[in-house]
């Protein structure tokens, strides 16, 4: 969690002459991705394959650290971003310029991004807000300004009271454009007071709207979820409140869960020595942490039960790793496995980066078994 220091808000809107734009296909070959630099703010901006409707979805990145590299983090070929792009939206992100608890220049470079686009391909006719975490306060107040450049936004456990050092203008609680949150079991207090806040809501303002994932976790929301989300913010522009999906059973708010499905599994499983192999899916360029293709099944296939310390081989060596819940099981420094809201498996190191402390890569293989008596100490 950032620090909690002062909220500030910036309407500067500049562009800078930064890096030229260039173009590569990503690895399913269809997509075009062009990456580029506005005020210092690394960007990328995917176009679909075919036909662009002129819609565009902007993601809005939580958090990151100080010293971490500026880094536009957009996978054309995770689940939920390719919906959008099969569906001709084009789907774009931004670094922003500087790391940390950043909300102004967040905001600046986000409408930034906005006016690229228009400039460089067109005007579009819908753009979507999509944040997470600190992403989701950043879209929180784009969201309250007089409605024109944005049409929506989704805030993912949106950390509505982390404030920036100096701050001259927060939240107001007066939404101009539809404002869905999507929260997770622990992180629901704040988007829930904010629903529920006693200000008054009279138009042109929009009363907010939460679904539940019944899952916990911040940011614990899988790729299903997210597109979810996505398509009933678009029904709600379209049709107004009514087209929203309605609670069940007298809840206060729409239960938006969906099952992982992360498909067959690609694990092989050493039974007889209570082992099982796995691929690296994916690495987080800015965090380092890994995506395993291993699902829960696996683990317990090959005798690793949840909350139990077992054995991880990587690049030649051995390290002693959690099977347990979610990154905060370990302290730092120790390696811990753990499923994701996909179904899939994440393996993370406290506070370091796994994949460049093991040398990891996209399509390296990695060992989990059960620590067996007189086995050497593991660290």
């Amino acid at each position: 969690m950032p620090p909690r220091l002062m909220l500030l808000l910036a309407a500067a809107l500049a562009f800078s002459a930064g890096t030229p734009c260039r173009a590569y296909d990503s690895a399913s070959g269809k997509v075009t991705v062009e990456v580029g630099q506005i005020s210092g703010a690394r960007f990328a901006i995917a176009s679909p394959p075919g036909f662009w409707n002129h819609r565009v979805v902007i993601l809005a990145h939580g958090y990151r650290p100080e010293g971490t590299p500026l880094i536009a983090d957009l996978n054309p070929d995770r689940p939920w971003i390719k919906a959008l792009l099969d569906d001709g939206w084009m789907v774009a992100t931004t670094s922003y310029r500087r790391n940390g608890v950043v909300i102004a220049d967040a905001i600046a470079d986000l409408d930034a991004l906005r006016t690229f686009i228009a400039q460089e391909h067109d005007e579009p006719e819908r753009v979507i807000l999509a944040g997470e975490s600190m992403g989701g306060l950043i879209v929180t107040i784009i969201a309250e300004r007089d409605k024109g450049l944005y049409d929506g936004a989704m805030a993912f456990d949106p950390t509505l009271y982390v404030k920036e050092l100096n701050a001259k203008i927060g939240i107001t609680l007066l939404p101009r454009i539809p404002l869905l949150f999507v929260a997770t079991q622990r992180e629901v207090a704040a988007s829930r007071s904010y629903l529920t806040a006693l200000v008054a809501r009279p138009a042109p303002v929009i009363q907010p709207v939460l679904f539940l994932i019944a899952r916990e976790g911040h940011t614990n929301i899988n790729q299903a979820e997210h597109l979810a989300a996505f398509h009933a913010l678009n029904a709600w522009i379209d049709g107004g409140t009514d087209a929203l999906p309605k609670p069940k059973d007298q809840a206060p708010y729409y239960d938006a869960t969906v099952a992982p499905d992360p498909g067959p599994s690609t694990a092989v499983i050493h039974a007889d020595t209570h082992a099982l192999e796995t691929k690296v899916a994916e690495v987080d360029p800015v965090y380092g942490n890994i995506l395993l293709e291993a699902q829960a099944g696996d683990f317990k296939e090959a005798g690793i039960p949840p909350m139990t310390y077992c054995r991880l081989r990587a690049s030649g060596a051995d390290h002693r790793a959690l099977y347990g819940r979610t990154y905060s099981d370990v302290k730092d420094g120790e390696w811990i496995a753990f499923p994701d809201a996909d179904g899939r498996t994440v393996l993370s190191r406290g506070f370091s980066n796994a994949a460049g402390s093991a040398g990891l890569k996209a399509g390296d293989t990695v060992v989990f078994s059960v620590i067996q008596p007189g086995d050497a100490p593991l660290r």
